[in-house]
């Protein structure tokens, strides 16, 4: 990709649709939505208006840093505060297509009233490559595709949108951001989604799990790097457990299938088989050995992983435990870290165990309610990135 043409094209384009009315611009903080802002504000200047929507389901903090942030970059900036109407509206909801589909109406319902209130026409967004690509085939549906849908945003919500980097990959945005001169804190950091910690609260949102998350969240967020690295939860309920893994774990590793505990989990996560979405079950698997955690080498985990999803195919996922002293608790941390280039493929990072442990650590004092802390040890595919 030539960036400067890239750019080139995209300014002219944007001043040939918007002209001389303003235009608003949904912002995360993410390098999505950033990227999308600087390059907007290249070709319209003033006229553009940034807003950001505190659904509540934000990283400590964020919404302030974000504030922070654009301020630097001398944009106009707003928050709107929308907390209650998303996380209430989310009540009752366990499927994650649900969830995701409500968090949609209700973002495009708020951005709605916001550009009346500016007399905005045109609603710019961050939307890139994979997000309508797993969206259209089925797999995950991002909050913020619309057209590519079918879905036709001047008769549903009274705006054009505008979504200049469509046809980019996380790669090539990031080539972008840096030619646009943006600090590489932004350029390169790991993707946030855009329902936020909604999609990583797997099952129904409640207050007190979104408060663990958060706390799960800034405990991995200050100790780990990569291409992405986030911390979810799960409910600690567990279906009716298969034989069959308890007989697959002890042939990878020379051990005695009593020294094997296998969790099977209610609620259901998302993977891809082929190009198609799987919303199927996890295994968390623990292995202690003279009372201690029994701590392989990720790579043979993978391929322990493997044999269980092929012969298992109600499962989307297998994660491993970092937690040395178990307890009774309502929920489970899901610590996931992988390293891609353009999001469509991924593997599982090498962490090392001590660091991870660590991690884990942190998360057993601070979270209060957590029994449990396990790191997942599935590519993508056959797992999605995210868990939702």
């Amino acid at each position: 990709m030539d960036v400067k043409n890239f750019v080139d094209e995209q300014v002219k384009e944007i001043k040939n649709i918007v002209g001389s009315n303003k235009a608003l611009i949904a912002v995360s903080g993410g390098v999505d939505s950033t990227t999308c802002a600087a390059l907007t504000h290249k070709a319209i200047g003033n006229n553009l208006q940034c807003v950001f929507i505190d659904t509540g389901f934000m990283r400590l903090n964020e919404p302030e840093n974000v504030k922070n942030f654009y301020e630097e970059l001398g944009l106009p900036f707003e928050i709107v505060d929308a907390k209650e109407l998303f996380i209430q509206s989310q009540k009752g909801l366990v499927d994650a297509e649900k969830k995701r589909k409500m968090f949609r109406q209700n973002f495009y319902d708020t951005f709605s009233k916001t550009a009346k209130k500016y007399g905005c026409k045109f609603l710019v967004q961050g939307t890139i490559a994979p997000d309508w690509i797993e969206t259209k085939g089925g797999i995950k549906t991002q909050h913020n595709i619309l057209s590519q849908l079918g879905i036709n945003p001047v008769k549903k919500f009274g705006f054009t949108l505008i979504e200049p980097l469509t046809s980019l990959y996380k790669d090539q945005v990031r080539e972008v951001a840096k030619y646009l001169g943006i600090k590489m804190d932004m350029s390169e950091r790991p993707p946030f989604p855009g329902p936020g910690l909604l999609v990583r609260i797997i099952g129904e949102v409640t207050q007190e799990k979104l408060n663990e998350e958060k706390i799960a969240s800034r405990i991995v967020d200050e100790n780990l790097e990569g291409s992405q690295y986030f911390a979810e939860i799960i409910e600690d309920k567990e279906e009716m457990m298969k034989n069959s893994i308890l007989e697959i774990v002890p042939k990878f590793f020379n051990i005695n299938q009593n020294q094997v505990s296998v969790k099977t989990l209610k609620n259901k996560v998302t993977g891809v088989k082929g190009d198609l979405r799987a919303y199927k079950g996890l295994a968390a698997i623990t292995i202690k050995e003279n009372s201690k955690l029994f701590l392989p080498e990720i790579e043979k985990l993978e391929e322990m992983m493997v044999d269980i999803i092929s012969k298992n195919p109600e499962f989307t996922r297998v994660a491993y435990s970092v937690t040395e002293n178990p307890r009774k608790g309502k929920y489970l941390i899901l610590i996931r870290s992988v390293t891609t280039r353009d999001f469509m493929t991924a593997d599982v990072t090498r962490i090392p165990w001590n660091k991870l442990m660590f991690v884990a650590d942190k998360i057993m004092k601070e979270c209060k309610n957590v029994s449990e802390v396990y790191y997942d040890i599935t590519p993508k595919p056959p797992a999605t990135v995210e868990y939702e």
